[in-house]
């Protein structure tokens, strides 16, 4: 019996070190998590050109856009690719992304379809997911509450456009 007793303390004893170190990795992951959207933030404000920036640099004499609402953004890979654009309407609150041609995101496999649904919702949005016949993503259109939740689930359209991409 004392042998089965000093083998059970040991698995808890293991157990209980197990807890403790998924609990550290866990708030670092946070912590690396949180540095990497900053990161993003930067990168997006740095590499982000509105349409109207983009005329006064061609010398271009078109009138200003009259919706200044809408903004489209490139949803570009890691490597460089880019997967789809995002038409943001700021003034309805919504967000289409539309995959690029020779893109290939299957829209009912994780994370497009569980993950980014999910965590939509969890911010108070809606997402429509349109696919094709063969199960391929046709649009993905959010429809959120808040614009100050924008950057976030642009942030999580990205990180799951980019997982679930075929190239």
């Amino acid at each position: 019996m004392p042998e089965k007793d000093e083998r059970i303390r040991n698995l808890l004893q293991l157990r209980a070190y197990l807890k403790r170190r998924i609990d550290k990795l866990e708030k670092e992951i946070l912590r690396l998590r949180q540095m990497m959207e900053a990161l993003d933030d930067v990168l997006l404000e740095q590499t982000l050109v509105t349409a109207d920036k983009l005329r006064v640099s061609l010398g271009s004499r078109l009138e200003p856009r009259k919706e200044k609402n809408l903004e489209e953004r490139e949803v570009v890979s890691d490597n460089g690719v880019t997967l789809g654009v995002a038409k943001v309407d700021k003034s309805s609150g919504s967000l289409i992304f539309i995959p690029s041609k020779d893109i290939l995101i299957n829209a009912k496999e994780r994370p497009i379809s569980s993950f980014l649904a999910r965590k939509i919702e969890e911010y108070g949005g809606k997402c429509e997911i349109e696919e094709f016949p063969d199960g391929k993503l046709k649009t993905l259109k959010i429809k959120i509450r808040s614009l100050n939740d924008l950057k976030k689930i642009f942030r999580l359209l990205k990180w799951a456009v980019i997982k679930s991409a075929v190239q």
